[in-house]
């Protein structure tokens, strides 16, 4: 019996977004597979991939890219269900163990078969130390991958974790062919130069930094894909990106707020909005002077005016965040409080802690992202009240990533989507002191309070109880404030010329339904 798990918080929540006149996973009438089979669809987007290993960096453009390649054993139904996706089935056999029925028949875009060993392979790989995968911490859990026979598999868990269906929808529990594992493990082609998965689509060829084509997978174990190519073109600047979806030389891409109302008006391009799971923050390194001190991060935190940038320069595309959980997350909180806009306070703060006369630091954005650039500016001129001067540096992607990963920044502004929809996800990678560097805790945060609460709601499998204790860590983060929670957006999606678009509430775009528009 198949088993389907809804989220609480979700269920009443669209999670999923189809850019359509109609649902184009429908084909009964035939319009889709009939009428607008072919072609090649471009998808314009700020960075490149940094990698295609689904087991390597966590980042939305890898994640973006590779889930046209990869499958997991479950994923995320169009109502918001935990539903098998490469599996058949799945049940708690008891507290620790998970089983998993397999789809039989499946096969690998090498031609190799899916099945149960290459299950366990698959995650041996993800959960080997000296692998170092930053995907570690969504499994770390997991203590034995069984065999069981040809279409079973089992997962046993070093302790009850209830989330761990959530955790394998998420993009590094994807299935990775044993192929090319073996052959990485022997000296050849790597998984970011080989990713051989069960998807829709497969790679065709990278020119790194420039796009990314993909083909159909006609020997798709599920219904074929209607275009014959994909491309992933890397476009950085936003006002180019929006030009080409205007003109039709892209026919998708995520847009930035400062460019929704732009879009809205053009004539043939529809925008779409999505609540999701996602946060926009300003993090500080709190190994670092000043940000060392709670009480400077507490004075920065009251000195930005959250409500200019959402309802401003955002012009209300978004919500003004009250912690680092999306309302869309299990196990967030809404009524905790929260360190206010309070000048004088801020100021007063800053005294406290010896700098009254300010001082100065740096704020980190990446490169390509306008909103991101803006909200930059806007901090700047809010800290600037406070006597701190804010010098802004600007950087591509993934020297963005690999270098606030180890540490070198004072400030920065990232986003976080919680990509499991329960608030383990959101907080372990990010705040566990274990987790610190590349794994996900960019803030260099430790607290061994803290600590104690995500290890409890780690092992807690009664939800109420969970969410009393993700309540307190929220509550704890707030006033030890690692992190400015600025806004929770929408994903804004802009299309023309296709339909049956699908975007997640991760902000995952998926293509294998798309079509183009006659």
């Amino acid at each position: 019996m198949t088993r389907r798990i809804k989220f609480i918080l979700l269920s009443m929540l669209s999670l999923v977004l189809l850019v359509a006149c109609g649902n184009a996973t429908d084909s009964a009438d035939g319009h889709a597979a009939a009428a607008q089979q072919g072609g090649e669809v471009v998808w314009v987007t700020m960075s490149d991939a940094p990698t295609l290993d689904p087991h390597g960096v966590s980042d939305s453009a890898s994640v973006n890219a590779s889930n046209q390649i990869f499958e997991g054993l479950l994923h995320f139904d169009e109502d918001g269900s935990i539903a098998p996706l490469l599996a058949e089935s799945f049940e708690a056999i008891d507290d620790y163990t998970w089983e998993f029925k397999l789809r039989e028949g499946i096969l690998f875009h090498d031609g190799t078969e899916f099945n149960a060993e290459a299950v366990q392979i698959t995650f041996e790989r993800l959960l080997d130390p000296e692998f170092a995968s930053p995907r570690i911490n969504l499994y770390n859990m997991i203590s034995e991958v069984i065999v069981v026979d040809e279409l079973t598999v089992q997962f046993v868990t070093e302790f009850p974790f209830s989330p761990l269906p959530a955790h394998l929808t998420h993009n590094g529990g994807s299935i990775i062919a044993p192929s090319a594992i073996q052959e990485e493990r022997e000296g050849g082609r790597t998984l970011d130069e080989n990713p051989i998965g069960t998807g829709p689509f497969m790679l065709d060829s990278w020119d790194r930094g420039a796009q990314i084509n993909f083909v159909r997978n006609d020997n798709y174990w599920g219904e074929l894909a209607y275009i014959d190519s994909l491309v992933f073109k890397v476009v950085p600047e936003s006002a180019t990106r929006i030009s080409m979806l205007e003109t039709g030389q892209a026919h998708a891409s995520m847009v930035d707020e400062l460019s929704a109302s732009i879009v809205d008006a053009m004539d043939h391009v529809t925008l779409e909005r999505l609540e999701s799971t996602s946060l926009t923050y300003l993090g500080f390194n709190t190994q670092k002077e000043p940000f060392d001190d709670v009480r400077v991060r507490q004075a920065i935190t009251m000195a930005i005016n959250k409500d200019d940038i959402v309802d401003g320069l955002l012009e209300g595309e978004g919500n003004v965040a009250n912690g680092f959980l999306s309302p869309m997350v299990a196990g967030s909180n809404q009524d905790v409080e929260t360190l206010g806009f309070d000048i004088e306070t801020a100021k007063g703060l800053l005294a406290e802690a010896g700098l009254a006369d300010g001082f100065e630091t740096t704020l980190w954005v990446n490169e390509g992202n306008a909103a991101r650039a803006s909200i930059a500016e806007l901090i700047q001129a809010n800290l600037n009240e406070t006597n701190i001067t804010v010098n802004i540096e600007s950087m591509e992607w993934a020297a963005y990533l690999e270098r606030t990963g180890a540490g070198e920044h004072d400030m920065f502004i990232l986003g976080w989507t919680t990509t499991t929809a329960d608030a383990d996800r959101g907080l372990f990678p990010n705040f566990h002191s274990s987790q610190m560097g590349e794994l996900g805790n960019r803030f260099f945060f430790a607290n061994d309070e803290l600590d104690e609460l995500l290890d409890l709601g780690r092992r807690t499998t009664d939800q109420e109880e969970r969410n009393e204790i993700y309540a307190a860590a929220i509550q704890l983060l707030n006033n030890e404030a690692p992190t400015v929670n600025l806004f929770f957006p929408y994903f804004l999606v802009g299309t023309n010329g296709i339909e049956g678009l699908r975007v997640d509430f991760n902000g995952s775009p998926f293509f294998n339904h798309v079509y183009l528009a006659q």
